[in-house]
């Protein structure tokens, strides 16, 4: 047994590592610079977890999604580990300025990028070594960096602030252009990578065309009654989740509850925690829900709508089957999807009249500073999402209508394009893997002992009903409560 398998046993008590841990753990305790892609449910979590135990000073871990960061804090509490914390919206003023104040006696500080903007918290990450960087869900900085969430591609200099620690850089799925623009971002001029291949044979792909949006929902409620779960029912805005949970509520079973980014963080938390505790079998959810979620027997994920990025479906339906056992994904498709989507993108635009509006407020502002340029737009009555851009893109030098509107048309003709391919990729009568695989870069080679492929090849969906009963899971009221007893919640200031 090697040094680095008695530390995996002697912390985490795994006898062997995953395909391609070991050679990432390894870059990273060399403190190379490292980009990794491992498929969902790989275990990127352990890349940096281990060899945060054998490096001097703290992991700090950019995360993107406060429910994703309290899953792994609770992980890490789960099996002993005090030294860990996260700096969100769910700590009180005095938790947070605990932690801050006790800086050097965490070993792992998960936070968000807009955190690190924060000049204070900034200057107390400066006060301890950072031994490593690690920027969880990577692909965010490409996907999101530049557009509603802008201090993703601030991370290259926070990461010099911090006096350039080693970089880990950890996804599940990202093509050769995304890989490219994370290295830029984050000044990785010569990354070690280590990319494994996004294919999850054991989860079965199938498209079902439907005749309209009617037909959806009863198809959902049949497969939501007959498949064997837990599930995920994706839908493409807020109110269809909220809806369909209903319809499913009323029409099967299941227990069934809705989850999205409008809900408040607490609720959000409580629903993320019932369903990884089996209190919940199904979840309508936009694609707020699922990243990171540590629940390894997810059976199905269904799509009620076209996604707007074959990236963003990937992530989705691997969120299935982590376990490696047999496992399905469902796409409807109707008539009418493609047009749904390009409202939802074309939503996201802003009008002539609109930016005038925008840069007026800006220049009356007399600041630079971005928080404040942020707050007097939502002040006055501009969408937060909006704010963030347009802040951010004037400061780049987008200083007048007409580039502000080259630059949002741009990137709006950009996820156009995107959408309308994932389109084309689920809608072809060949094979769906091979197609999937492909815009990764991948060729797909059948090994002929995976189980069912894709619709396109042939499937049968009796292997993925459900056997047996689920119990009738318990009612309550108060969610602080209820998290407290799922998982014994501990203030910050535990460590004292």
């Amino acid at each position: 047994m090697t040094e680095l398998q008695k530390a995996l046993y002697r912390h985490f008590g795994f006898r062997s590592f995953k395909k391609g841990q070991e050679e990432i753990i390894n870059s990273v305790l060399q403190k190379q610079d490292t980009i990794a892609m491992l498929p969902t449910g790989g275990g990127k979590s352990l890349c940096y977890q281990l060899p945060g135990y054998m490096l001097e000073g703290l992991v700090l871990i950019i995360s993107p999604l406060l429910s994703l960061m309290e899953d792994q804090v609770q992980q890490l509490k789960a099996g002993g580990e005090k030294r860990v914390a996260a700096l969100n919206s769910m700590l009180s003023p005095n938790e947070r300025h605990f932690i801050l104040s006790n800086i050097s006696r965490y070993k792992f500080l998960y936070m968000s990028p807009e955190a690190l903007s924060s000049p204070y918290v900034l200057n107390r990450l400066k006060s301890v070594p950072v031994s490593l960087f690690v920027i969880d869900e990577a692909h965010c900085i490409s996907e999101w960096g530049h557009d509603f969430r802008p201090d993703y591609s601030k991370l290259g200099p926070f990461r010099k602030a911090l006096g350039q620690p080693p970089v880990l850089a950890l996804t599940a799925t990202a093509t050769k252009e995304t890989l490219l623009d994370v290295a830029d971002v984050l000044g990785l001029e010569h990354a070690v990578r280590h990319l494994y291949s996004v294919n999850r044979p054991n989860i079965l792909l199938a498209v079902e065309n439907c005749a309209d949006t009617a037909e959806k929902i009863n198809r959902i409620a049949e497969l939501a009654e007959k498949l064997e779960g837990p599930g995920i029912v994706y839908c493409p805005t807020r109110k269809w989740a909220e809806e369909l949970a209903a319809e499913l509520n009323e029409k099967t079973g299941k227990r069934t509850d809705y989850y999205h980014g409008g809900m408040d963080s607490g609720d959000r938390i409580l629903i993320q925690q019932q369903f990884i505790h089996n209190q919940l079998d199904c979840i309508c959810c936009t694609n707020a829900f699922g990243m990171g979620v540590n629940k390894a027997d997810i059976r199905f994920v269904i799509h009620f709508s076209l996604p707007q990025t074959a990236e963003a479906f990937m992530q989705e339906i691997g969120r299935a089957g982590r376990d490696g056992k047999p496992s399905v994904s469902i796409l409807l498709r109707a008539p009418g999807d493609i047009e749904l989507q390009q409202q939802i993108i074309q939503m996201e635009s802003l009008s002539d009249y609109d930016l005038e509006a925008i840069l007026s407020i800006i220049k009356k502002a007399g600041t630079r500073e971005e928080r404040q340029l942020r707050d007097v737009l939502i002040n006055g009555g501009v969408q937060e999402t909006q704010a963030r851009t347009a802040v951010h893109l004037y400061l780049q030098g987008k200083t007048s209508k007409e580039l502000l509107q080259e630059e949002l048309t741009r990137r709006l003709e950009n996820k156009l394009h995107k959408m309308h391919r994932v389109s084309a990729l689920l809608g072809r009568k060949e094979c769906i893997r091979e197609a999937l695989l492909a815009y990764f870069d991948e060729s797909y080679e059948p090994d002929g002992q995976s189980g069912q492929c894709c619709s396109s090849c042939g499937i049968d969906l009796s292997p993925y009903e459900q056997k047996g009963e689920r119990k009738n899971m318990e009612r309550f009221e108060n969610w602080k409560l209820e998290l407290d007893r799922i998982f014994g919640l501990r203030s910050a200031g535990e460590l004292s």
